[in-house]
């Protein structure tokens, strides 16, 4: 696992740090460095000095940015440690995808790419969108097609936010994300949130639970990556009654309501779900809870019984 220590004027890096683990969850291999008014280029020499060697690798550098003060507090300290990396444009899409693994040119490119607009679908997803209708209705009916098993399936109800956009994304290496919900098909401003949220170069399914059981089962997404993603688990519940193999499902996130009882941090669940939850455990699927890719797997069925 890479280290990095992010410097910045003012708080921003401890800022963009607590930020990312919110997404990520705690990080050991990041520190931050603020600058401030008070000091000068020495002392925050002698502080990038001093944070560094409480890493046991060496680790790479990533300043605001280029030119100032710890741009160049930065690469006074590659001077003695040639070994080191200094980056500048500290970001958090930046942060985000280091932590992950990516190498930082990737990674860089990654959050160049984050700056667009947003409030409307990008052409490529709303092409993609339009081809796979239209690949549906070009399908043979008369030909055998072997039902697909859909091996990523996440209970979230936040749907596309942070850490699927950017951890699970990249960590399953999708392909497509497929929301499914019949509230979601017929809500115009969620679907336009989700179109936007959707992650560049991945594809994006917004189907109802029998539509989508119909066409994992058609064994339309061969060959692809999906993450199947609902807000609570009657829809997986109707998507097991219509034929679907959900092996493994992640119960990542649902929030507290009047009627609930807390069984993990960010899980819990209502009496209708825990009888969705004990059906599905009797149809094969094993329940399991984890927050981001890092975190080890919780049975859930454990938790739910606590």
């Amino acid at each position: 696992m890479d280290n990095f220590l992010i410097v910045s004027h003012g708080e921003y890096a401890k800022a963009t740090l607590a930020s990312c683990e919110m997404i990520a969850g705690k990080l050991s291999n990041v520190k931050a460095i603020a600058f401030k008014q008070t000091m000068n280029q020495d002392d925050l020499l002698y502080e990038i000095a001093q944070t560094a060697e409480g890493f046991e690798q060496v680790p790479t550098i990533i300043v605001d940015i280029a030119g100032g003060t710890p741009a160049n507090a930065a690469l006074r300290y590659q001077q003695e440690h040639p070994e080191v990396k200094v980056y500048s444009g500290l970001c958090l899409p930046l942060l985000l995808a280091a932590v992950m693994g990516t190498p930082m040119e990737e990674a860089i490119k990654q959050a160049k790419e984050n700056i667009a607009p947003v409030g409307k679908p990008t052409e490529d997803k709303a092409t993609s969108n339009k081809k796979e209708s239209h690949q549906s209705n070009e399908l043979n009916k008369n030909a055998e097609v072997e039902p697909q098993t859909m091996h990523n399936v996440r209970i979230d109800e936040r749907l596309i936010h942070g850490q699927v956009a950017t951890m699970w994304t990249n960590a399953l290496r999708l392909t497509r994300i497929m929301v499914v919900g019949d509230d979601i098909v017929k809500n115009d401003i969620q679907k336009t949130a989700l179109k936007t949220a959707c992650p560049h170069g991945v594809h994006l399914s917004i189907l109802t639970a029998k539509g989508a059981a119909r066409r994992i089962n058609e064994g339309k997404y061969k060959g692809q990556t999906v993450l199947v993603l609902v807000k609570n688990p009657g829809v997986l519940r109707q998507m097991v009654d219509n034929g679907v193999n959900l092996p493994e499902i992640n119960v990542g996130n649902m929030s507290t309501k009047a009627d609930s009882r807390q069984v993990a941090k960010s899980v819990a669940v209502t009496a209708e779900d825990v009888d969705n939850f004990n059906y599905l455990n009797e149809h094969g699927c094993h329940l399991y809870h984890q927050m981001v890719p890092a975190e080890d797997k919780e049975e859930f069925m454990e938790l739910l019984e606590k």
